[in-house]
């Protein structure tokens, strides 16, 4: 009978106590790294700190938000972030003025030891931003403020951050969930416009 036996190799058994612990590898994405500038990123924590009602909380951590990117000269100056962060340095706050400084200093000795290295910049394209130009004017509709106005662009940036910067469905429902808000609840438009309710707050809250 032995013939017709087939030997198998010896399984080898892993010891319970290995498993578990494996190293966990953390995936980088291509916006966290420092050279990769979000140009949208960019322009939605300056519009946070031009808001009147933005918390000193808030302006601490968008301030350090934009210590962790170093955006090129161009596009300080289309955004003129540059002015802004040069301007809250000068702030009533001690740690807004501190926080700004800290910008200002680390971007100033970027360019003065890197003038030359390149950028990668991440953009929206023309018909992602045309459609975000009409949820603006939607907006600024709703509130019956100006286009110009900094606090329906605050609003629409906030709303597009948290559909991870993608025009989908979901984008689109909040906003137009958004805009019925504002034209239809004068007690929610009036806290929005006065700072009561806090621009991510009150995207949260309505967003789909």
């Amino acid at each position: 009978m032995d013939k017709y036996l087939i030997k198998k190799p010896k399984e080898i058994k892993q010891d319970s106590s290995q498993k578990g612990h494996r190293k966990q590898m953390k995936q980088s994405t291509i916006e966290s790294l420092q050279g990769v500038v979000v140009v949208e990123e960019i322009r939605r924590l300056k519009s946070k700190l031009e808001l009147e009602s933005t918390s000193k909380e808030e302006m601490v951590d968008s301030l350090n938000k934009l210590g962790q990117k170093i955006p090129p000269r161009h596009v300080m100056l289309d955004t003129k972030i540059g002015k802004l962060v040069n301007k809250l340095r000068k702030h009533e706050d001690s740690d807004i003025r501190k926080a700004a400084r800290r910008v200002y200093v680390k971007w100033k000795e970027h360019f003065v030891s890197h003038a030359e290295r390149p950028v990668i910049e991440v953009m929206c394209d023309t018909k992602t931003e045309k459609m975000r130009t009409s949820g603006k004017k939607l907006l600024a509709g709703s509130l019956d403020l100006e286009e110009s106005h900094t606090l329906p662009d605050a609003i629409e940036r906030e709303a597009f951050y948290h559909h991870k910067r993608l025009i989908n469905y979901d984008y689109r429902r909040t906003m137009r969930t958004l805009v019925f808000t504002l034209k239809n609840n004068e007690d929610i438009r009036q806290k929005v416009i006065t700072g009561e309710l806090k621009v991510p707050e009150f995207v949260l809250t309505y967003k789909k």
